[in-house]
């Protein structure tokens, strides 16, 4: 079947140049439909979907999950900063997921874990108990480095190998970037040309170190007897009153794993006016975001990609246009249901004396 194949290139079409053809690819286009309550479409035909390439609409094959489409090839980029140490505590708990709600036995999953260094955990693979392992392998690095945009460049570039597969990037992570050398335009160049959908997993740092209890307080606490009041402190508990004849007793010092580091709160703010780094991502390669806090929300965020990719219809045509460059692609249905879809690809051209592949 046609849309097996992530990468088939058409006879080269001859340019004026003798010595350059056109490079004519089978485009892929992963489409999300969604009715107004953002509930899935399932049974839509080709002939309910309209592609326009830069405007001209193209001859379209469509597939979906029931009808046979290329394995996913996925690669989870966690973000391993020292301020995301609670997240960390819940990522290693969803390694578990990811064959069974995500890939498939037949696709192929790795992971790589990004702070001030780019630590590859696992490249891509089948291997149910290899992920899990992977993922329980993440420690933190650098306070507040995360270099999401060179994690995200190596991602692709890996999963620009795997040959007949829908390419995905999945990014856990804060939603901007923290000193990487690439820069975001390059990338999501990068991913429009590679085929890659990138999706995020997000939170804020800040918010969710408030939702993972201490190794202290997490513990079952063993059952005690009722205390007496205390003779010296007049209180149940032993401990000093609320407030005595010197006045109220200041706050308590948090443990070392519950301060706040306010600094760095302020900091976070001022990092608000920044570019949103995955949103640039997943807008321009059609994928999209799933916030969250908590472990479930995490769990959520896993179940939803793996419910979208496996719910998706595949578009593919060969471009009635190869010219060079960037194409904008819009694709509509017929009835008023909500679409979406990566915005455009990369044409490009190479030498005619290389062969097609």
């Amino acid at each position: 079947m046609r849309c097996l194949l992530l990468s088939v290139f058409a006879a080269a079409a001859m340019a004026q140049d003798p010595q350059f053809g056109v490079q004519s690819r089978l485009v892929l286009v992963p489409v999300t439909v969604t009715d107004a309550k953002g509930q899935t479409v399932d049974g839509l035909e080709p002939n309910d979907f309209t592609v326009l390439d830069n405007g001209r609409a193209q001859p379209v094959e469509v597939d979906t999950i029931g009808t046979g489409v290329a394995p996913i090839a996925l690669i989870v980029a966690i973000q391993a900063s020292g301020i995301s140490r609670a997240v960390l505590e819940k990522v290693h708990k969803i390694g578990a997921m990811i064959q069974p709600l995500v890939t498939g036995e037949r696709g192929c999953a790795g992971v790589v874990a990004f702070s001030d260094r780019l630590i590859w955990l696992q490249e891509c693979t089948h291997d149910d108990d290899a992920l899990v392992r992977a993922f329980e392998r993440i420690r933190p690095g650098a306070p507040k480095e995360a270099r999401m945009l060179d994690a995200a460049h190596a991602a692709i570039e890996r999963l620009s190998k795997q040959a007949n597969s829908r390419r995905v990037l999945l990014l856990i992570s804060e939603s901007r970037d923290r000193g990487s050398e690439t820069g975001v335009e390059p990338v999501a160049m990068e991913a429009q040309a590679a085929g890659v959908a990138v999706y995020a997993a997000t939170y804020s740092a800040f918010r969710t170190a408030f939702t993972t209890k201490s190794s202290a307080t997490a513990e079952p606490r063993l059952k005690q007897r009722p205390k007496k009041p205390s003779d010296e402190t007049g209180t149940v508990t032993g401990a000093p009153p609320a407030c005595g004849p010197h006045g109220c007793p200041g706050p308590p010092i948090p443990s070392t794993d519950q301060q706040v580091d306010i600094l760095g709160g302020m900091g976070e703010l001022l990092r608000l006016g920044k570019t949103n780094t995955s949103e640039v991502l997943m807008k321009s390669t059609g994928g999209t975001a799933f916030p969250f806090a908590r472990l479930k929300g995490l769990e959520e965020a896993i179940e939803k990609l793996g419910a979208e990719l496996h719910s998706q219809y595949l578009l593919s045509f060969i471009p009635a246009d190869a010219t060079p460059g960037y194409h904008r692609l819009e694709v509509r249905v017929k009835s008023d249901f909500r679409v979406r879809a990566r915005p455009g690809y990369w044409a490009t051209e190479i030498p005619d004396n290389k062969p097609s592949r």
